[in-house]
């Protein structure tokens, strides 16, 4: 046997050994993604649609708030409170799995608090310093979000409580 075979045979047992390692990997990945998908299937329909409230949130997080014309231009602010819809988003989908009295208060609080600071800030003039700037479709966003979260929180509360 030369070296070149020798090279070969270790290159291709590297290669079995990785993709018998991936495809360990993707199993525990697709095992968790059934477990995930069972879970969902089992909470009522308001904390479905909760969970599902996070696409939205996501969009929250990532579209900008404002924006403003300079140098011609358009310059765009992002969201200085996307990190507590992040933990907000975390929050509210942990809260499906209990639905008692406290949980629910602060879901409401939570988002109540997030949603004061989300309109108080441009009111404020607070958002950015450069002046003027329009409000984006993302603003509008961040308001709905956690109102969507609130009512259907209060309704699934009233729904399924324990």
């Amino acid at each position: 046997m030369s070296i070149v075979d020798s090279v070969i045979n270790i290159f291709h047992e590297l290669f079995i050994l990785a993709r018998d390692l991936l495809m360990t990997i993707l199993g525990y990945v697709y095992d968790f993604i059934l477990f995930l998908y069972e879970k969902f299937l089992e909470i009522p329909v308001t904390e479905k649609i909760i969970v599902i409230n996070t696409i939205p949130a996501f969009f929250a997080v990532v579209l900008p708030v404002a924006r403003y014309y300079i140098f011609e231009e358009w310059y765009y602010i992002n969201n200085p409170l996307s990190v507590y819809m992040i933990a907000i988003v975390f929050f509210m989908v942990a809260g499906t799995l209990f639905r008692y009295f406290w949980v629910l208060v602060l879901r409401v609080l939570v988002n109540m608090y997030y949603l004061f600071w989300v309109i108080y800030l441009p009111m404020a003039g607070e958002l950015t310093k450069a002046d003027p700037y329009e409000i984006t479709p993302g603003y509008y966003v961040n308001i709905a979000v956690p109102a969507v979260y609130i009512l259907v929180a209060a309704v699934s509360f009233v729904i399924y409580r324990e």
